[in-house]
């Protein structure tokens, strides 16, 4: 298991970082220089909190394309 996870969407790293997931670095997007890249410590309580948010979102998506219809 790596110790850092890089996370590419500002919204999800907010949400991380608000759920007390530790931040170790933020960089710039090597491809958009107008964008960062957020790198999160891997640990137990960021894989709870990673899977949690990603099944909000998912779930949001779901919502979204119901509405649509």
């Amino acid at each position: 298991k790596k110790d850092a996870k890089l996370i590419f969407n500002a919204g999800t790293a907010r949400a991380l970082l608000k759920a007390g997931c530790t931040i170790i670095d933020v960089k710039p997007d090597r491809e958009n220089k107008d964008k960062s890249v957020f790198v999160f410590k891997n640990d137990d309580h960021f894989q709870v909190e990673f899977e949690r948010i990603n099944k909000e979102i998912a779930e949001a998506k779901i919502e979204q394309a119901k509405e649509a219809q």
